[in-house]
């Protein structure tokens, strides 16, 4: 049998931020660099305040240590890229055979150069477990400007391909006898999904939790999956009988001149508990406008290190 072994860390972690009920959601491989991001919740709402997870499984990473800590070693490209992160980065060493998980902060701090390349110490006492949670807090997050910027950054990988005419639709349920609303939104692009945690969100509607996890776009009706969605109740209203000599279905009308086509957001499909919806994105005028400041600040100043004040040349 073969072990994924960094698949076993991923699940670890899962298992445990849902345990305490904070939202984990593993990241696509396009996120280089970073596996997961977690979102503190406090009571039973959450924060907005993100981590982001480099996790590394097996007995490999624990093979060299000091008397107080492992020492994890790395390349120039991993840490530049983890300390210009948009969020606050912790490694996390997971040992599956002694169910071991070890966390450090990945910061100026933490991190140290070895000549030909970085080095984490990761000391041996501080074990993920219910004690760490309150710390995991205490990092620092980006003020509320830097995070709204931040979420736009950490999306810019669907926004490039929304702007690219890959056609990116979202899924997602609204369960309408309950409560208290909550929502797990899935982008889908060709083969490729991508799923925030279900969250609890305490009066939001369908629009603004569509605003709250994909501001940068606009959405109408995928109509292909209303049609597919609207057969069943079709039939349900319109089936007569079994014509046996024919071998067909007998209908008090046919589908297309019964369906009407849907008039703003509407569900493709209810089950009497669920409203299921299904919705193609368009790029909106933040998200057209966020691709212009992203293209600026992803690029480099050519004078960058060429530019001085008076004051630094004088004795």
């Amino acid at each position: 049998m073969i072990v994924q072994t960094e698949r076993l860390g991923v699940a670890k972690l899962d298992h445990f931020f849902s345990s305490v009920g904070w939202l984990f959601r593993e990241q696509p491989i396009h996120d280089y660099g970073i596996d997961a991001h977690v979102e503190v919740v406090e009571g039973a709402y959450p924060t907005g305040n993100l981590i982001a997870l480099q996790i590394k499984t097996g007995a490999s990473y624990f093979a060299e240590s000091t008397e107080d800590a492992y020492i994890f070693r790395t390349e120039d490209k991993h840490i530049n890229y983890w300390q210009g992160h948009a969020l606050p980065v912790i490694l996390v060493l997971y040992e599956p055979d002694d169910d071991l998980i070890l966390w450090q902060v990945v910061s100026e701090e933490t991190v140290a150069s070895t000549g030909k390349g970085w080095k984490i110490e990761v000391p041996k006492n501080r074990t993920l477990g219910q004690d760490s949670l309150s710390a995991l807090k205490r990092l620092n997050q980006p003020a509320p400007y830097l995070r709204k910027l931040n979420k736009l950054r950490l999306d810019a990988y669907w926004i490039i391909k929304l702007c690219e005419g890959k056609e990116i639709f979202v899924e997602f349920d609204d369960w309408v006898n309950k409560s208290l609303s909550r929502y797990q939104m899935t982008l889908i692009c060709e083969d490729e999904k991508h799923s925030w945690p279900t969250t609890y969100s305490p009066g939001m509607s369908i629009e603004g939790a569509l605003e709250h996890f994909i501001p940068w776009a606009d959405f109408c009706m995928d109509l292909d999956a209303h049609h597919t969605g609207a057969e069943a109740q079709w039939h349900a209203e319109c089936y007569q009988t079994y014509d046996k000599e024919m071998g067909i279905e007998i209908f008090t009308a046919d589908f297309e001149d019964w369906y009407v086509e849907p008039e703003g957001i509407v569900p493709c499909d209810f089950n009497g508990e669920v409203e299921s919806y299904r919705l193609q994105l368009s790029l909106n005028e933040l998200g057209e406008s966020f691709l212009e400041v992203h293209e600026f600040l992803d690029n480099k100043d050519r004078f960058d290190g060429r530019t001085f004040t008076v004051d630094e040349i004088l004795p």
